[in-house]
């Protein structure tokens, strides 16, 4: 004899209709009940407890698509990054993922490479599933990217960049790079370290890199020393192709004593060159525009570095969401970061909070 299955097991999806079916309450206290709504008409708790009850024992599971074409909110959102390998970014993806469940949404997050063909496409997709607010991790694309967005009436926070009349959470990318530049040079000058310092990392194109750039310069100047474009080091954010770049300028070039490095990602590229030629590059002195813990088992070297506060960001930006910011109000927050700085023998040490 075959064991009668139960009402739950191969049957289709209950639903409100069903339930209220099965209880004998209306359709319309059923849904009530469900939304969360008895309270508010005055529905009595022995009949919301029978309902809830017997939707439990039903697994009776929302229609999310209905729900949400009538309110009019997909309870989506959407984050691009530009890659998971620097630790900045992950650390973005993770905290943008934990607010959104908090809030009760669902998290879509897409990298795009730093490729401004993957990062449209991903906000087309976004738009697609009609996202309630689409973020994006430092742009290739900004003016395109608000113009989809706007075209789709779909609002957008920009994080990690500077975008003129746009909402932007992000570092002072110019003001940290700065200081980063002149802590590298002090450290220079205290070891009597003699010879240019070079810009290296980044794409001409890339805007956070251009206003690095912009600060790298401004610390120069402020120290009475020349710039020339034979400083940069062009490099993409991928450490295979930085090692290759990067070995290749310090086996042609002896005059480096210091180096900007534009990101943790072409670090990693330069560290896989150490061993070939440890003594040239145990002598430069290095800023990091970014942190990882890993550079400070690097006691042998002298490495400045500027820590951003990934998680800050992020929680300046949902409160820009919960606010409900549209991304065209122009308002610029700049969360503070960390300077650490090099000190004699190689080690380094926090030099404070820095907005």
């Amino acid at each position: 004899m075959r064991e009668k299955k139960s009402n739950t097991q191969g049957a289709r999806p209950v639903s409100i209709r069903g339930i209220a079916g099965i209880t004998g309450f209306s359709t319309t206290t059923v849904s009530l009940v469900l939304n969360g709504r008895a309270e508010n008409f005055n529905i009595s708790n022995e009949t919301r407890d029978l309902i809830l009850a017997k939707a439990k024992e039903l697994n009776y599971q929302p229609n999310l698509h209905a729900r949400n074409l009538r309110s009019g909110r997909s309870d989506i959102l959407g984050l691009t990054v530009p890659t998971l390998r620097n630790p900045f970014f992950g650390e973005l993806a993770e905290a943008f993922e934990a607010r959104a469940r908090a809030e009760g949404k669902l998290a879509l997050i897409y990298v795009t490479q730093y490729e401004r063909a993957e990062e449209l496409g991903a906000i087309r997709y976004f738009l697609s599933q009609q996202a309630d607010c689409i973020f994006v991790a430092n742009p290739m694309g900004a003016e395109e990217i608000a113009a989809l967005c706007e075209r789709g009436s779909t609002r957008q926070i920009f994080i990690d960049a500077e975008a003129e009349g746009r909402t932007t959470v992000s570092t002072d990318n110019l003001k940290a790079a700065e200081e980063l530049t002149r802590a590298t040079m002090a450290s220079m000058v205290r070891e009597g370290r003699r010879g240019r310092i070079y810009f290296f990392g980044g794409m001409a194109d890339h805007q956070v890199t251009r206003l690095r750039l912009e600060g790298f310069k401004a610390a120069l100047a402020e120290a009475g020393l020349p710039f020339s474009p034979s400083q940069v080091i062009w490099s993409p954010f991928n450490a295979e192709e930085s090692y290759e770049i990067i070995r290749d300028h310090i086996r042609s070039s002896g005059d480096i004593a210091g180096m900007f490095v534009n990101s943790i990602v072409p670090m990693e590229g330069l560290i896989r060159y150490f061993p070939e030629n440890p003594e040239v590059c145990g002598a430069i002195h290095y800023g990091v525009f970014d942190s990882s813990p890993y550079l400070r088992l690097l006691t042998n070297l002298r490495i400045a570095s500027v820590k951003q506060d990934s998680r800050g960001i992020m929680g300046a930006a949902f409160d820009l969401f919960r606010s409900g910011a549209s991304g065209k109000e122009g308002v610029a927050i700049n969360v503070p970061y960390e300077l650490i700085a090099p000190v004699a023998g190689g080690a380094s040490q926090p030099a404070g909070e820095h907005s």
